[in-house]
């Protein structure tokens, strides 16, 4: 969606005017006062003034979550002067160079001499700063077609402070390769490359940290140092210096401003009679509350905020056609393509009322101008939304782990080989044979053994990740590791058969087919307090069309905590229930079908729904009553433990099982929803799945979601692991409840649960303190736990009864007791407890002594810490299979299996095993058909120079994470911007390293025609097929070609032989990877 364009609406205001006019014509500095201007249309004012004008303008806002706001609506005004933050320097922490990098750049683009606008707020502000002339002393620029000396640059580079590193990552790294060098300023949110030609500047760009890739093309840049270390040692000013003289300073809420300013100026030896004579030498714009109108020149708006209709859409459209009556323009921003569609399908009879503005950019407040006769109202206020700025993390670093594990593999790493097993890597070795240069990896294995294995079998190369089991190398030629494998294999078709059937039994079976979207589904979901995910509007749409099919639905939900399944499943849950159809919702705890009552019963207010909870909680009476509704199809939506499912409870036309958690019931609760979920259409939600249900999905026997997007401004969980401490505990809840939070205390022990409750309440005396376990008296702990949502009291102590579905934005820090006696998945949900909000969270695993804990545990602590990424829940239960095995999934004996080969390769014959599994035991069923996928992998024997030479890419670890990176590259588009990222980063490509490039083309076309090994030797190619390829129906058409392709050139002596089970065709004269791609694509077609 393009960006609307607000100002055009008011490029003929006559307030507007009158600003410009006495800004433009005053010989003194004005200072004007801007009354009764309500909304964004403040931002938009501003805005023109900036399009307007040749000012430069501070704007001082009350604080800094005003400030975001007000930014994003200035950088959402489509003008042609980007506003940039200034922020305070308390908000830095260690590592986190965000802050820095927004407070170098803000000071930065006030010297370019470009038009600029500052936003900030009183506390950054009052902060001093290093002097204009020192700020510019420190700034290296580099120019396009300039002369620069390496060895001066490198030397002016570490006297800056900058540190030279493999790769550049984080502001404050430089990097040099050959003539090209990367540099990552701390003033610009991308790092930049600069290519020499010689000593002169032939190229400039900027790229992004995560690829490494340039995307664009510059003429000059500044790069600047860390200035907050500078200011240490150097001497400090106001911002003021700074502003050129053509600035304007809007202060909004001057009185409030003023107040901040005299105790902190005040402190720093700055009298406020100071400050206000710093102000005055520059044009003063004030909005909202001021100390003295006296000598401001005022002018005054006529403007209204937007009303609340409390989602009343009656009330809406009335008010729109009376102000339609008296010849206003009545307009509603819609933000997201989804938000369009559901809302042209409510106002659907009354589009000749309202202009719906699809654009990408939103306004925080909807206003009525009577001057101009705009009504201008927001979809998240008319629904009640929440609109959150788009706070950009400007330096990114989602992206830098896999550049910092290309390091991973270093010699003396136990590998493994899929076809010889595990061996010790030894690094790369240049081999040559013919006067030809190769690359191969070097693998020692048992008694000294040596084997070399090519450059294009990478991706039968992995890690061996460290498990319980002692490691035994292989013996090359032993038999032991295919007998593993085959064995592993034949345990995997006897459990996956089952599998497999139910998944196509259920395929096969005649569901209820749900109707499409109602009107009443679009108001719902338009009425979603956030704007949707990319992942919930992909996944929602999915269900809906699983539920809309024939076939019963099974789909799973993996969602990181906080990442918006309860609206996923709500959405489905009212799908349902406009089809009169009832939804049962199985939970594993009373605490979470407490919270999902709460949440459905919010969210469906508004709707003809009828909600109801079962759990021990409920009394005897009311269970009774609730059951005899259900069964009477009086309830359409039943919360609840597995008390729902008991034998007694009847629904009347269930439609719908939603279950959160499957992984927490045990054996019987599972045993009774197998015969439930038969017919019945089933969607479940977890957020770490245990290695079971995972690989039950990835075994493709039902439909799987992953939700990998995060919600906007959502902070990563910070996770610290440390002995237990009780001034530590003191310190962390001090400082939450100091910030106005709550904090979780996690103990799971009920015997001395008071006694912790007695210690905390001592150490902290000013705060309430309450403790919850579920062997409390039930209508004690309910209340205790909805007291807490309410926000009534500090400290919960609890046991892990909290672990699911607790939504509390107020709670941002959890401290968890005793943490190395919990599962990966236990310590992931219970961290989920806290950062859902924007604020900073916390997460303090609490632990004995680490020479007290077992190797396991050390694990776990370690894996949790390191994943604390959003989104990290399926890297999660990945992790948890390589440190516990896969023992939920296949029994003991299979987790055994997976310690001795590793999860990659136990992987590896899991697919193999479905495919062949689908080819013989399924195969005449359609449900075989179109899930097969063909399991050949080519393999490419050549004494052509294909290979990464060391004098291109000199770093071992780097040109491994190239060949790998190369190796699982499968489309075109791959291909060619793996190309784009040679060029980029290291110059020109060799001749020998294009060829390596086109053998993966080749061996892509190659895999097309379940083409087992490629040779090419002595300029000589052998074509080498399975011959049970050739007896399917693509294989006899690609034996066709081949016979053709013979025929055609048969003066060349081309030939084809059987040996050995295998077809083998042999062609002569191929000089070359582009020849030998040419033959494939004629056997192809």
């Amino acid at each position: 969606m393009e960006k609307f364009d607000f100002l055009k609406l008011f490029n003929e205001d006559p307030c507007t005017q009158t600003i410009i006019d006495s800004l433009n014509l005053s010989v003194n500095k004005e200072k004007i006062f801007l009354d009764n201007l309500n909304g964004s249309l403040k931002p938009i004012i501003a805005a023109t003034i900036i399009q307007k004008t040749n000012f430069n303008i501070l704007f001082i806002l009350e604080n800094l979550e005003d400030a975001l706001y007000f930014l994003d609506d200035l950088n959402n005004l489509n003008i042609n002067t980007r506003s940039f933050l200034l922020p305070s320097s308390k908000r830095i922490k260690a590592g986190d160079n965000n802050v820095v990098l927004e407070r170098i750049g803000a000071l930065k683009n006030i010297l370019s001499q470009k038009k600029t606008s500052i936003v900030t707020y009183p506390e950054a502000i009052q902060e001093k700063i290093i002097r204009k002339t020192d700020f510019k002393k420190s700034r290296l620029t580099i120019e396009l077609g300039g002369e620069i000396n390496l060895e001066e640059l490198i030397e002016k580079l570490n006297e800056l402070d900058f540190k030279g590193e493999r790769f550049v990552l984080e502001p404050g790294d430089f990097s040099i390769r050959g003539f090209i060098i990367d540099i990552f300023s701390y003033s610009n949110e991308m790092p930049y490359r600069i290519i020499l030609d010689n000593d002169r500047v032939e190229e400039i760009t900027c790229f992004e940290v995560g690829s490494q890739i340039s995307i664009k093309k510059l003429t000059q840049v500044d790069v600047f140092p860390n200035m907050e270390k500078e200011l240490a040692s150097s001497e400090k000013t106001f911002l003021f210096e700074y502003l050129p003289k053509n600035t304007i300073i809007w202060i909004n809420n001057s009185s409030l401003f003023l107040d901040k300013k005299k105790d902190n100026l005040k402190d720093q030896g700055t009298s406020n009679s100071i400050l206000k004579d710093i102000i005055s030498k520059y044009h003063c714009i004030y909005t909202g509350s001021i100390t003295d109108e006296g000598n401001l020149k005022k002018i005054r708006f006529n403007s209204t905020v937007q009303p609340s209709f409390n989602k009343n859409f009656d009330i809406l459209i009335n008010h729109l056609h009376d102000y339609k009556k008296e010849g206003y323009q009545n307009m509603i921003t819609v933000s997201s393509e989804n938000q369009m569609k559901r809302l042209v399908s409510i106002f659907n009879n009354y589009s000749h009322l309202i202009t719906l503005i699809k654009c990408a950019n939103s306004l925080k407040e909807g206003f009525i101008d009577n001057n101009n006769k705009v009504v201008l109202y927001t979809d998240h206020q008319i629904f009640d939304r929440h609109h959150q700025y788009k706070s950009k993390r400007i330096y990114k670093t989602d992206n830098m782990v896999g550049l910092r594990d290309i390091t991973n593999l270093k010699k003396g790493d136990y590998i493994t080989h899929f076809d010889y097993g595990i061996g010790v890597f030894d690094g790369l070795r240049i081999k040559h044979s013919g006067g030809k240069k190769q690359e191969s990896i070097r693998i020692i294995y048992k008694n000294d053994d040596v084997l070399y294995i090519s450059i294009h079998s990478l991706h039968k190369i992995s890690k061996y990740k460290e498990g319980t089991v002692e490691l035994k190398l292989d013996k090359l030629g032993s038999p032991r590791w295919k007998n593993l494998k085959e064995k592993v294999k034949r345990k995997i078709k006897v459990i996956a058969f089952d599998l497999i059937k139910l998944y196509a039994k259920r395929k096969m079976t005649t569901g209820f087919s749900f109707s499409k979207d109602t009107y009443l589904q679009n108001e719902l979901e338009a009425s979603f307090l956030f704007q949707d995910t990319e992942d919930q509007v992909k996944i929602t749409q999915a269900i809906k069309e699983d539920m809309e099919s024939p076939s019963p639905m099974d789909r799973l939900v993996c969602g990181d905590v906080g990442f918006g399944k309860t609206e996923i499943a709500i959405r489905a849950a009212f799908k349902a229930v406009a089809d009169n159809k009832q939804v049962a919702i199985l939970v594993p705890t009373t605490i979470l079908a407490i919270q999902h009552n709460k949440t459905f019963t919010k969210r469906l207010a508004k709707f003809p729904c009828t909600i109801k909870y079962l759990n021990r909680f409920v009394s005897k009476k009311d269970s009774t009553k609730i059951i005899k509704d259900l069964e009477e199809g009086l309830i359409d939506i039943i919360i609840g433990t597995h008390r729902i499912i008991s034998d007694d409870i009847k629904f009347k036309d269930l439609g719908l099982l939603i279950i959160d958690e499957e992984q927490k019931f045990g054996v019987s609760t599972k045993d009774k929803l197998k015969t439930i979920k038969e017919n019945i259409d089933t969607l479940t939600l977890t957020a770490t799945p245990i290695p079971r249900t995972l690989q039950f999905s990835l075994m493709g026997s039902r439909d799987l979601s992953i939700m990998t997007t995060y919600p906007k401004n959502r902070n990563p969980i910070e996770t610290k692991v440390t002995p237990f401490n009780l001034e530590l505990i003191k310190e962390i809840i001090t400082y939450e409840v100091s910030r106005n939070g709550q904090v979780f205390f996690v103990h799971n022990r009920i015997n001395n649960i008071e006694d912790f409750h007695f210690m905390i309440t001592k150490m902290c005396p000013n705060l309430e303190v309450r403790f919850a376990h579920g062997q409390m008296e039930s209508k004690k702990l309910e209340k205790t736990i909805l007291d807490f949502i309410q926000g009534d009291f500090d400290v919960l102590i609890t046991t892990t009864i909290i672990e699911n579905g607790l939504d509390i934005p107020n709670a941002n820090t959890i401290i968890i007791n005793n943490a190395q006696n919990f599962g990966l998945a236990d310590l992931h949900q219970m961290r989920g407890r806290v950062g859902r909000s924007n604020k900073k969270a916390f997460c303090y695993l609490m632990t004995p002594p680490f020479n007290k804990m077992k190797d396991a545990a050390i694990k776990r602590l370690n894996a949790i810490s390191n994943l604390s990424k959003l989104g990290d829940g399926f890297n999660i239960a990945m992790k948890d299979l390589e440190i516990r095995g896969a023992g939920n999934m296949l029994g003991a004996e299979q987790s055994g299996f997976i310690e001795e080969m590793g999860f990659a390769n136990y992987q590896k014959i899991l697919d193999e095993a479905i495919i062949e599994l689908k080819e013989v035991k399924f195969k005449q069923s359609s449900f075989a058909n179109n899930e097969f996928q063909s399991s050949i992998k080519c393999s490419i024997e050549t004494d052509l120079e294909l290979l990464i030479p060391n004098n291109y890419v000199s770093d071992v670890a780097e040109r491994m994470n190239l060949y790998k990176k190369l190796s699982t590259s499968k489309q075109d588009v791959e291909i060619i911007n793996f190309k784009k990222e040679l060029t980029d980063r290291f110059g020109k490509i060799p001749k020998e390293t294009i060829e390596l490039i086109n053998s993966i083309h080749l061996r892509s076309l190659a895999e097309k025609i379940n083409c087992e090994k490629i040779i090419l030797k002595k300029n000589n190619m052998i074509i080498v097929f399975q011959e049970k390829q050739m007896n399917k129906p693509m294989g006899q058409k690609v034996l066709n070609n081949i016979i053709n392709l013979i025929q055609i050139d048969q003066n060349l002596g081309h030939s084809i032989k059987e040996d050995n089970n295998r077809l083998k065709v042999y062609i002569k004269n191929v000089v070359n990877i582009n020849d030998s791609i040419e033959i494939i694509k004629k056997i192809q077609a």
